[in-house]
């Protein structure tokens, strides 16, 4: 379990950049494909990625869980907008979403949003 979602964040780019440098044509084209569906088109880039988010809740990603919801913030999402995704994740991911996601969730918005932070 992540237990430190500004370290776990911070190792996954040092990560993605050490495989870059191994394989650089396959990071391109998840990248590519990352970056396609994430367009702004009817749905603007942060709902998209919200959705994304509530996907990783659903499915137990840990790691989608902390980078989507970075990802999340970076795109205008606000604590509040963050949380009420999560509900939807907890709800199509049923029992199983509960416990160590949640937890990685709370820990993640804690790093994201300090306490006293603006939401």
């Amino acid at each position: 379990m992540i237990e430190d979602p500004k370290k776990f964040l911070d190792g996954f780019k040092e990560a993605v950049g050490r495989f870059a440098k191994a394989d650089k044509a396959t990071l391109k084209v998840f990248t590519g494909l990352n970056e396609n569906a994430l367009q702004p088109g009817i749905l603007d880039r942060k709902t998209k990625t919200l959705m994304c988010l509530a996907i990783g809740i659903a499915h137990g990603s840990e790691y989608c869980v902390a980078a989507r919801a970075a990802q999340a913030v970076e795109a205008g999402a606000s604590r509040q907008e963050l949380l009420e995704t999560a509900s939807v994740g907890l709800l199509m991911g049923g029992s199983l979403s509960f416990g160590p996601i949640l937890t990685v969730f709370m820990d993640t918005v804690a790093t994201l949003f300090p306490e006293g932070s603006a939401s």
